[in-house]
C-alpha cells in the first residue's frame, strides 16, 4: 500500500505511519524528510533491508506490531538513535551491527520468539526500566558475540595449522623444534684454547713478578739486587736460543713496558706517601696511622728477612 501525503503527517521533526497495513517501509518518502521520530508500529512490515543506512538523523525508532523476522545489519548506521522497539514480532536474534549503536538508551523485544541465549542475556523487556538494561545488555551481548566468533576463527585456524597424527595425537611443529645441540670442540678449537689460557697465565704471572720485583727494588735495594743476579742469567739462557734479531725486539718491548710500569707504579706509590704525610699531620688519626705503619712494616720485614736468608 502506497502512502499517501506523508509530508503533511511530518510534525516537529515526528513522523507517525503507525496503524496503516504498510507492508514494506516508504524509505524513498521518508529519507528526504530527514525526520527523528518514526512510528512505523502495528503495520504488516516484514523485511528492513536497506532502510537504514537512509535514515540516519533517527532518534527513536518504533517497529513494534509487525511481521519482522531479521533486522538488517546496516541498523548500526543509526549511530544518533536511543529509542528502538522491535516488540511483537517474529525476531529470533539480532545483528552485530546493533551493538555498534553507543546512544541506544532504550530496546523493547518483548513478545519475540528469541534465542534461548539472547533471552538469557537481555532479559525480559516490558517496562522503561527493564528496556533501559535491554538496551545495555543487548550491546554487551553483541560485542561479546563477536569476540567469541573471532575466538572460534582463531580456533579454526589453529587447528588447520596443526596436523593430526596416526595415533589421534596433534603435533604442533612448534612445539616439536627442538633446540640444537652443541657441537663438541674439536682437537684444533682444544688446542688453540689450551695455548691461549697458558699464555694468558703466563702474562698474568709476568704481572705480578714485575710488581714485586718494583716494591721490593724500592723498600729494600740489597734484596733487589740478589733477586736480580738470579732472574738475568735464567733469562739470558731464555733469549739466547732465539734469533737475534728476534731477541732484541722482545728485549725492547719488554724494556718499553718496564719503563712504563714503573712510572705508574712510582706515581702510585708518590700517592701514597702524600696520603701518609696527610695523615701524618692530622692528630686525630695519627695514631691510628701509626699502628697501621707499624704493623705494615713488621710484615714487610718479616717478608725481607726470608729472602735475605735465602
Amino acid at each position: 500500500m502506497t502512502v499517501v501525503n506523508i509530508k503533511d503527517r511530518v510534525k516537529n521533526n515526528k513522523l507517525n505511519l503507525s496503524g496503516l497495513n504498510l507492508t514494506e517501509i516508504p524509505t524513498k518518502e521518508i529519507a528526504p524528510l530527514k525526520v527523528s521520530h518514526l512510528d512505523l508500529s502495528n503495520n504488516k512490515i516484514t523485511s528492513t533491508d536497506n532502510v537504514f543506512s537512509l535514515l540516519p538523523s533517527l532518534v527513536k525508532l518504533d517497529l513494534s506490531g509487525n511481521q519482522i523476522k531479521s533486522v538488517a545489519g546496516d541498523i548500526g548506521s543509526l549511530q544518533k538513535l536511543a529509542f528502538l522497539s522491535l516488540a511483537n514480532n517474529k525476531i529470533k536474534d539480532l545483528p552485530k551491527g546493533l551493538g555498534k549503536l553507543k546512544q541506544l538508551k532504550h530496546l523493547n523485544l518483548s513478545n519475540n520468539p528469541l534465542k534461548p541465549e539472547l533471552v538469557e542475556a537481555v532479559g525480559p523487556s516490558q517496562n522503561n526500566a527493564q528496556c533501559q538494561s535491554a538496551a545495555a545488555n543487548a550491546i554487551q551481548y553483541l560485542k561479546g558475540d563477536s569476540k567469541k566468533q573471532d575466538d572460534k576463527q582463531n580456533k579454526k585456524k589453529d587447528k588447520k595449522n596443526t596436523k593430526a597424527s596416526p595415533n589421534g595425537v596433534q603435533n604442533d611443529k612448534s612445539k616439536n623444534k627442538t633446540k640444537p645441540k652443541k657441537k663438541p670442540a674439536g682437537f684444533v678449537s682444544k688446542v688453540f684454547g689450551f695455548f691461549g689460557m697458558l699464555i694468558s697465565y703466563t702474562l698474568l704471572f709476568a704481572v705480578l713478578t714485575g710488581l714485586s720485583l718494583y716494591a721490593l727494588s724500592y723498600y729494600d735495594k740489597k734484596a733487589y739486587g740478589n733477586v736480580k743476579a738470579k732472574l738475568l742469567p735464567v733469562w739470558g739462557s731464555a733469549t739466547s736460543n732465539l734469533d737475534p734479531k728476534v731477541a732484541s725486539k722482545v728485549n725492547y718491548y719488554l724494556l718499553q713496558a718496564g719503563n712504563s710500569f714503573d712510572q705508574a707504579v712510582h706515581t702510585s706509590i708518590e700517592a701514597s706517601i702524600k696520603s701518609y704525610k696527610w695523615v701524618k699531620a692530622n692528630p686525630t688519626v695519627q695514631q691510628y696511622a701509626k699502628n697501621v705503619l707499624d704493623t705494615w712494616k713488621s710484615f714487610w720485614d718479616s717478608v725481607f728477612k726470608k729472602v735475605k736468608s735465602t
